[in-house]
């Protein structure tokens, strides 16, 4: 069975099963009748009119393969980006997108919103010193960056690296929304450069230091029962480097004698590396095991303390080993461990496989994990980890580029919530007359289980490996993004859809910067359907259909998805076309249809 059919049966029969009823003041619409009300979901292939688009012509800058492009490439684009990129190659709108230098840093952001929370508390008589951080200034730098940086592929990658490289507000960070904003400035930062000094930051940055505990970690002393943490030791091979097999550079596991896969590290392993990372302490501290001072204290890189560093002589893989320094030099022995893991032959399959399934696609060939790795190795230049040479090499490849995949029994990906949100904000420009995209996402993150930096786990929001039961184990796939896939997040995402679309809420949280701030037209958020509302006004509900079909689905919508969303058009008199937009659009959005990334 085809890997988008077995996506597309499991979506209707978790979409379609829940009746959604819309009103707009008349007699209420109802879509779905218990189990697949009527609709039938195919693959576009099925529609002949389609067939110039994806007979794997190769990089053809047509609308359908430009919009499909940016939706693996980019977290939304609107209409005009999507003309505009057909106007140039898929290489040329990559290299115009690694020159963009960033526009700004969300620290910096996040201390302004502060700074105004600050200020406006004292000019309205209260005390300052009582503002706490807040979360939301963390949360409204992040979407003001993503809705306005020109560097859209670089926030893009950023976020694919959060949910490699975990860090989370839970459980001690929502204290600190500086150290957040932070860390995923390093993501930024690193997204177009060398994978050995994002690796060196990550491990360096404090806030990952208090997540995964090896900050104020010292060095053994049996005599009191102690001994170096073990936590980042395990979760810096098992998550951010290598993985726990052996692979080939196909990423296909190896296998001993026996046919079992054979093993990166062990236990013995994990007590050497433990040993690496101790020593460590905040930038500013005066005094191994010191608390942060202030907020201050999470935005530069941990400091080592010699005296409380593990010495002696430390083994690492593949027969590799640190000496026993006569100095104790702590730093030296970090940088001696990941290059360790670095130059592992692990790395490429690894980190290459995680980031084709946050762009592209669920199960990758091994064809494509192959090349991806090369690329990983060797930029064409000598040098190992060159980001921008991985991204070319996943965005580029046949497997993603090449139309004929969309039949592939192996493609497709489930568009993890976060993801769906950006592009209907993104394409339909969603927008305030301040400007200024506050959104404290909590009702999102009750509904889907998702916002950056908030896993419940350093296993991110869902596990590359999971398998949801039915057609998709059956036949050895893989479907991580369904793991936050249930009754729940299924019924809660509807219903987000229902108030912005169908109710018309604001798409994102308004929560007040300081105390008393009112909640004015100006600070609301809108959808930009002005086009689509003109054209439904001049009786063009099929071409406002193709216009949304093309910024939110990649042209992918099935003929029958079509039939349905048009019959329910003709069979909804709304008082005000807008209203026939809005139900259109609701429908776009809990289709299989856009949910699925062909």
């Amino acid at each position: 069975m085809s890997h988008v059919y077995l996506y597309r049966a499991l979506l209707t029969t978790c979409l379609w099963v829940v009746v959604i009823t819309v009103s707009f003041g008349q007699s209420p619409i109802r879509i779905g009748n218990g189990n697949t009300g009527g609709v039938q979901i195919r693959s576009s292939h099925d529609n002949h009119a389609h067939n110039s688009t994806i007979n794997g012509l190769g990089l053809l800058p047509n609308e359908t393969a430009a919009s499909r492009f940016l939706a693996q490439a980019t977290l939304g684009a609107d209409y005009t980006s999507i003309q505009a990129t057909t106007q140039k190659s898929y290489n040329e709108w990559l290299e115009e997108q690694f020159q963009i230098d960033r526009p700004f840093l969300l620290e910096d952001l996040t201390r302004q919103l502060t700074v105004m929370a600050l200020d406006s508390t004292f000019a309205r008589g209260g005390d300052p010193n009582r503002i706490e951080p807040r979360l939301l200034y963390w949360h409204t730098a992040w979407w003001q960056y993503t809705m306005t940086a020109p560097d859209v592929l670089r926030a893009r990658i950023a976020l694919g690296l959060s949910e490699i490289f975990v860090l989370s507000e839970l459980p001690d960070l929502a204290d600190y929304p500086l150290a957040l904003a932070n860390y995923y400035d390093v993501l930024l930062d690193h997204s177009f450069g060398n994978f050995r000094d994002l690796l060196q930051d990550i491990t360096l940055h404090p806030a990952m230091g208090l997540y995964l505990t090896h900050i104020n970690n010292p060095k053994a002393d049996p005599s009191r029962n102690r001994f170096p943490d073990e936590n980042y030791a395990r979760e810096v091979m098992q998550l951010f480097t290598i993985g726990l097999y052996m692979l080939n550079s196909d990423g296909t596991q190896i296998m001993n004698e026996q046919g079992t896969p054979v093993p990166t590290y062990d236990n013995e392993d994990i007590y050497e590396f433990a040993k690496v990372f101790t020593g460590l302490s905040f930038g500013d501290a005066y005094l191994f095991g010191q608390r942060p001072l202030s907020e201050q204290s999470f935005l530069r890189p941990m400091r080592m303390f010699d005296q409380w560093h593990q010495t002696g002589t430390k083994k690492l893989l593949l027969g590799d080993s640190i000496p026993d320094r006569p100095i104790p030099d702590g730093m030296a022995d970090i940088d001696a461990a990941l290059d360790n893991l670095f130059n592992h032959p692990n790395v490429g399959p690894f980190i290459g496989r995680l980031l084709i399934q946050r762009l592209v696609k669920s199960n990758p060939s091994p064809e494509y994990i192959q090349r991806v790795t090369e690329a990983f190795n060797d930029n064409g230049k000598g040098e190992r980890g060159d980001m921008k040479s991985m991204i070319r090499a996943i965005l580029l490849d046949p497997e993603a580029r090449d139309c004929y995949h969309v039949d592939d029994p192996w493609h497709g990906m489930l568009k993890e919530p976060i993801v769906r949100y950006t592009q209907l904000c993104r394409g339909l420009n969603a927008a305030s007359e301040e400007g200024l995209y506050r959104n404290a996402m909590q009702k999102f993150y009750r509904a889907t289980f998702q916002k950056p930096l908030g896993s419940p786990s350093v296993f991110n929001f869902f596990q590359p490996d999971y398998q949801p039961i039915g057609s998709i184990a059956d036949n050895n796939l893989v479907g991580p993004e369904f793991q936050i896939t249930n009754s729940v997040s299924i019924t809660g995402y509807a219903n987000l859809m229902h108030n912005w679309l169908i109710s018309g809420h604001d798409p994102m949280e308004f929560k007040s910067i300081f105390s008393g701030e009112k909640y004015t037209e100006s600070r609301r958020t809108y959808l930009g359907l002005d086009i689509e509302f003109t054209m439904a006004e001049e009786g063009q509900l099929n071409a406002v259909l193709e216009r949304l079909n093309l910024i939110l689905a990649q042209g992918q919508l099935s003929e029958e998805t079509k039939a349905v969303i048009m019959n329910a058009m003709h069979d909804f008199s709304a008082e005000k076309p807008e209203d026939q937009i809005r139900l259109m659009l609701f429908l776009i959005m809990v289709s299989p249809d856009f949910l699925v990334l062909r």
